[in-house]
C-alpha cells in the first residue's frame, strides 16, 4: 500500500472511532458523505480532490455489456486519493499524441474524479467527457485535471471513465434480447447517463449545485454531448451543453450494429447458441485483442471515402430514438443553452499521424486521390471552395478538407440545427503559436489545454515553451472565463471580453478564439454544404 492510501487509512480509522487528527483542520480530507458512503479526499493545489469514486459496479464476468449496475454500498470511508485504471481499450495513436495518461488499465473502471473550491458554497458543476474516438481515453488525462478550473473560476469539476470500444459499444441480437429494454451497444453511453445521475445525487455534499450542471467534451466526448441532448434518459440530468470538435450524426442503426456485432463474435470464437456466454468467457485481452486497430479502421489516409471511426452509438429506440443531428433539426431534444465549435486545422493531427513526411506530398499525388475520391466533375468544384493557391502546399487543401468533412461541418451542422431553440453560441479556435505551426496549426484537441489551463502539462509542453505559454495566457484566461461564464449562467460574455453574440441563420456569426480574440461571419457555409449535398461516406 502507497504512502498516500495508509495516510488515508489512517484518517478514516480515526475518523471511524472519533478520534481527532490533523485532517479536522483540511476541509478536503473531512469525510464527504455520497449515496454509497462516505470518501475522503486531498489538497491538490488550491482545490479539493477527490479521485477513483466508484460510480457503478465493476462491469466484469456476468455485468460486461450490460447497462451500468448501481455501486456497492460501503461502511467504511474511502480514500479517494488516486485515479483509477483506464478502461481497457486498444492503442489507438502513437505514443507522440498520447496525452500524459494513467498507465494502468482494467475492465474494472467506472470511475469518476472531482475537484472542488475547499471553501463552503454552492458552486457551478462542469463534468468532462473525455475524447478517443470512442475507443481510447480516460478522465485521468493530464491535460483534465481540474484543480485550476476549482480553485481560480469556482467551480465542482467531474472527469471520469465510461466503456470503450467493443467493451462499450458492441451490440448483438443476443445481447437485445437480454436487455429490458432490447437495447444493445450504448453501454459507453450509459455509462455516461450513469454517471450524471451519480452527479444529480451526490454533488451537493461537494458544494455542487445539481440544477446547474454544464456538460462538455472533445471530439468523441463532444459527439457524446449530442447524444446527451438527443437522448430521452438525459432528460433533467444537466442544463448546459458545450460540444468541442464533435459531431450529432455519428449512430449506427440497430442492423448496422448486429452485423458488426456477429462478425465480431465469430473473432472471438464464439457461435451458435451459447455465442454470448462464450463472449463472456473470454478474457479482456482476448476481447481487446479481437478489436480492430485504428489503422484497420481508417485504410488508405488519401481515400476521402475511407471510414475513420469503428465504434458508435446505436438507435437502439432506448437511449436514441433517431439520429441526433435530427433531433435537433426537428426540436425533440433536450433544449438547452448550447456552445458549438471546432478547430481551424482539425486535419492536421490526423495527417500527422498517419504520415509524419505529409507535406512532402507532390500536387499530383493530391489530385489523383481526390479525383478518385470525388470525381472529375466534382474535383474541379473542390478546388474552386479550396483553391490550392490559398494554401502553402496542395496537400494543406486535401487535409483541410478532411478536417471539415468529419468534424469542422459537423460542428456547423450542429449549430445549424440548434438555432431555432435556446440560445446557441458558435466558435473556432485558430490559435497557432506553438512549435509546429506549418505542420500542426490550431489542430484537433488543442483548444483543451486553454479551458483546463494545462499548457505546462504532458503532451502540451512539448509544443509550448515557457515563453509560448506566457504569450498565450491572455487567451488562456478568455477561454477559461467564456466557458466558466457559460457554466454559471448560460450566457458566456463578462466582463473583460469581447461580446460574443448568439448564433443566428442569417448573421452567422462566430466567436474567433485567438489573439485577438474576434467576430467574423461564418466562411464555411459554401464547404459544408458542398460536402453534406455530395459527401463522401465518411460515416460508420
Amino acid at each position: 500500500m502507497g504512502k498516500n492510501l495508509v495516510t488515508a487509512a489512517l484518517v478514516a480509522t480515526a475518523l471511524v472511532l472519533g478520534g481527532s487528527i490533523a485532517s479536522a483542520e483540511d476541509p478536503c480530507q473531512q469525510p464527504v458523505s455520497t449515496s454509497e458512503g462516505p470518501v475522503i479526499g486531498a489538497r491538490d493545489g488550491g482545490a479539493c480532490a477527490y479521485k477513483g469514486i466508484p460510480y457503478a459496479r465493476p462491469p466484469v464476468g456476468d455485468l460486461r455489456w450490460r447497462a451500468p449496475k448501481p455501486p456497492a454500498v460501503r461502511t467504511q470511508p474511502l480514500p479517494a486519493l488516486q485515479f483509477s485504471p483506464e478502461c481497457s481499450q486498444v492503442e489507438m495513436f502513437p505514443a507522440y499524441l498520447r496525452i500524459g495518461r494513467h498507465p494502468v488499465r482494467s475492465e474494472d473502471c467506472l470511475y469518476l474524479n472531482i475537484w472542488r473550491p475547499p471553501e463552503n458554497g454552492v458552486y457551478p458543476v462542469m463534468v468532462w467527457i473525455h475524447g478517443g474516438s470512442l475507443t481510447s481515453g480516460s478522465g485521468s488525462s493530464s491535460g483534465y485535471e481540474g484543480d485550476l478550473l476549482a480553485a481560480e473560476k469556482d467551480m465542482v469539476l467531474v472527469t471520469f471513465n465510461y466503456r470503450l470500444g467493443a467493451l462499450g459499444f458492441l451490440a448483438h441480437p443476443g445481447l437485445a434480447a437480454e436487455d429490458p429494454h432490447h437495447s444493445s451497444g450504448n453501454y459507453g453511453m450509459l455509462d455516461q447517463v450513469q454517471t450524471l445521475k451519480w452527479v444529480r445525487r451526490n454533488i451537493a455534499k461537494f458544494g455542487g449545485d445539481p440544477d446547474n450542471v454544464t456538460i462538455f467534451g472533445e471530439s468523441a466526448g463532444g459527439w457524446s454531448v449530442c447524444m446527451h441532448l438527443a437522448s430521452p434518459l438525459s432528460t433533467g440530468l444537466f442544463q448546459r451543453a458545450i460540444m468541442q470538435s464533435g459531431g450529432c450524426d455519428m449512430t449506427r442503426t440497430m442492423e448496422q450494429g448486429f452485423s458488426n456485432g456477429e462478425d465480431f463474435a465469430a473473432r472471438l470464437g464464439c457461435s451458435g447458441a451459447e455465442r454470448i456466454a462464450c463472449m463472456r468467457s473470454k478474457s479482456v485481452e482476448q476481447v481487446v485483442g479481437a478489436m480492430p486497430s485504428r489503422k484497420d479502421a481508417t485504410g488508405d489516409y488519401f481515400d476521402l471515402n475511407a471510414w475513420e471511426h469503428i465504434w458508435a452509438p446505436h438507435q437502439d429506440g432506448w437511449f436514441l430514438t433517431e439520429s441526433p443531428l435530427l433531433s435537433l433539426r426537428i426540436g425533440n431534444y433536450n433544449k438547452v443553452p448550447f456552445i458549438v465549435g471546432s478547430n481551424h486545422d482539425e486535419g492536421k493531427l490526423f495527417a500527422a499521424e498517419y504520415k509524419v513526411s505529409y507535406r512532402r506530398t507532390g500536387k499530383a499525388r493530391v489530385v489523383e486521390a481526390l479525383t478518385r475520391s470525388l470525381g472529375p466533375e466534382r474535383l474541379s468544384v473542390f478546388t474552386k471552395i479550396y483553391p490550392f493557391a490559398d494554401y502553402d502546399r496542395p496537400i494543406d487543401a486535401f487535409v483541410d478538407a478532411k478536417g471539415d468533412i468529419s468534424l469542422g461541418c459537423k460542428g456547423f451542422e450542429a449549430a445549424e440545427a440548434a438555432t431555432a431553440f435556446p440560445s446557441t453560441y458558435y466558435y473556432r479556435f485558430d490559435y497557432a503559436q506553438n512549435l509546429a505551426p506549418h505542420i500542426l496549426g490550431a489542430a484537433h484537441g488543442f483548444e483543451i489545454p486553454f479551458i483546463f489551463d494545462s499548457l505546462d502539462h504532458s503532451p502540451y509542453n512539448l509544443l509550448y515553451s515557457k515563453s509560448r505559454r506566457q504569450k498565450a495566457r491572455p487567451l488562456v484566461q478568455q477561454m477559461m472565463s467564456y466557458w466558466t461564464n457559460f457554466a454559471r449562467s448560460g450566457d458566456p460574455n463578462g466582463p473583460g471580453l469581447i461580446k460574443w453574440p448568439v448564433y443566428e441563420q442569417k448573421q452567422k456569426s462566430r466567436l474567433i478564439l485567438d489573439l485577438p480574440a474576434h467576430i467574423e461571419t461564418t466562411d464555411n457555409v459554401e464547404k459544408c454544404e458542398f460536402w453534406k449535398t455530395g459527401a463522401p461516406e465518411t460515416r460508420p
